[in-house]
């Protein structure tokens, strides 16, 4: 299945009738076995967009669908016929702190009424590809920051989701805590390899996992360009290619910094 976003928009009206556009005609889609992160100024629609992805809000105009990939008759793209699974993962990890991390990441599988035998197998299998192997009985207190995102992640791939959707999830982690998680993202996703959209504010970390990144404009938030990295996604920390990488942050802030600066044209005019 493919996630389609078509024309989606999206408008917030205040409680005196005052209307926010914070998104306009968002086109994108997501195949199977990509990774797509989205990056921006701050307001730009990021969270906005991520949040009417995962069904916590809907948008104002256009549709978001999964597509089977097949071809209806008059050549338009037909509808899944079951209820994809959606997992979120956001910036602050919401496990139940009187859970442990193995019952943590049982949690989806319980809603989805998987047998206490089973989900405990799929639930230890998880913990182990996170490296919480160890930690199946401790509780959210006694783990680091890392170690609680990680529990996390484990909790969202636990329900083999059809999209797995990510808000900042490694922002509130100090530096080398994240360039560690982000190796551990990159071994996680070459395991599981689910259609991924990401959302951080972090170039560099957009261009290091990513398949494509999407660099949405200032509010309302648009698509100014879609960019490939046509990078192996395993040697991109590697030495040789940090020039390249370096290529790519450049134009992507060029294109924020660019339209910002236009914005700050038309406020002067």
């Amino acid at each position: 299945m493919r996630l389609v976003i078509d024309r989606v928009g999206k408008t917030f009206v205040d409680k005196n009738g005052r209307q926010t556009v914070a998104l306009e005609n968002i086109d994108l889609t997501i195949s199977e076995e990509e990774f797509v992160a989205i990056v921006g100024p701050s307001g730009c629609g990021k969270s906005t967009l991520l949040n009417m992805v995962a069904g916590l809000m809907s948008p104002t105009s256009g549709e978001i669908y999964f597509a089977s990939g097949e071809r209806e008759m008059g050549g338009g793209e037909s509808r899944a016929s079951t209820s994809p699974r959606v997992a979120v993962v956001f910036q602050e990890v919401a496990l139940f702190p009187w859970r442990t991390v193995l019952k943590n990441v049982e949690f989806g599988l319980e809603q989805l009424g998987v047998g206490r035998r089973e989900r405990r197998e799929i639930a230890k299998s998880y913990v182990e590809m996170v490296g919480l192997a160890g930690f199946e009985q401790s509780y959210p207190h006694q783990l680091s920051g890392g170690m609680r995102q990680r529990a996390g992640i484990a909790r969202a791939l636990a329900i083999r989701p059809d999209l797995l959707v990510m808000d900042e999830p490694l922002s509130a982690l100090d530096a080398q805590t994240r360039v560690i998680m982000q190796e551990e993202l990159v071994k996680l996703w070459e395991k599981a390899r689910h259609k991924t959209l990401y959302v951080t504010h972090n170039i560099e970390e957009a261009v290091y996992l990513a398949d494509r990144v999407v660099v949405l404009s200032r509010r309302p938030g648009r698509i100014i360009r879609t960019l490939s990295i046509e990078l192996p996604r395993g040697a991109r920390q590697e030495p040789g290619h940090r020039r390249e990488i370096g290529d790519y942050v450049q134009s992507i802030w060029g294109l924020i910094r660019e339209d910002a600066e236009k914005a700050m044209m038309e406020g002067a005019e």
